[in-house]
């Protein structure tokens, strides 16, 4: 079981926690987690889904839109900046385990449907296809909120690139319907996980998404909110 310690000590979200599913069994041995897991044999035949474990002939591209921009944890060889249409970045995820708390869930972003979202993808090299894909699978796929995709997202010179990513799913029990923004900045201000606290995980979003001259100006306002109301 998890105590007073491992609460407190943050588990760096990397690609050997992640392949090794030592996020897995600690989000699995938190007290009083109300979420439902994947275990492994799930997580392998939702991957299968999209990626065989003989994948060959096609490079794989991921898209992402939160913390997959800033830390990745997966190995690729290129990344660049992209468009996808019909969804858009959204504080729409309740959790208890990475940024939050059974007592006190956090927010983290989801795509919900309607509008836009610029974010990077990345490419896998078809020779490793299955083998990273199973390294995002344990990180996005952990409870099953998300429906991984196929969706076709619009690059550099208006390229369409083909790429999975991950939609929130609006039936699962974690799903968050709109709020008002104050109370969105309340929780995320106050919540905090097994990997950190909730704020990081905006600021380091909102840090991203600058570096990479991706302008989001309701994830800016939140994040100044934020600041605000921990007195920064």
């Amino acid at each position: 079981m998890m105590n007073d310690k491992d609460i407190n000590t943050p588990v760096e979200i990397n690609r050997e926690t992640l392949s090794g599913g030592i996020l897995q069994k600690l989000a699995a041995e938190r007290v009083g987690q109300p979420v439902k897991l994947l275990n492994g044999e799930e997580l392998l035949q939702s991957r299968r889904c999209f990626i065989k474990d003989d994948h060959s002939g096609e490079d794989v591209w991921i898209f992402g839109y939160g913390s997959l921009i800033w830390n990745p944890s997966f190995t690729f060889d290129l990344r660049k900046k992209a468009h996808l249409f019909g969804y858009h970045r959204r504080f729409c995820l309740r959790t208890t385990i990475t940024r939050g708390s059974p007592e006190k869930p956090g927010l983290v972003l989801g795509l919900d449907r309607g509008g836009s979202t610029k974010g990077m993808v990345f490419r896998i090299p078809e020779s490793a296809a299955s083998k990273e894909c199973d390294v995002i699978w344990k990180r996005e796929m952990l409870s099953g909120a998300y429906e991984p995709s196929w969706v076709k997202v619009k690059g550099p010179g208006d390229e369409v690139v083909k790429a999975i990513t991950f939609i929130i799913r609006r039936d699962h029990p974690s799903f968050v319907a709109p709020q008002p923004e104050l109370e969105c900045v309340k929780i995320i201000a106050e919540a905090s996980g097994i990997i950190g606290s909730n704020t990081e995980y905006l600021l380091k979003t909102e840090a991203a998404l600058s570096a990479e001259g991706i302008s989001d100006p309701k994830l800016t306002r939140i994040a100044a909110l934020v600041r605000i109301y921990q007195g920064g």
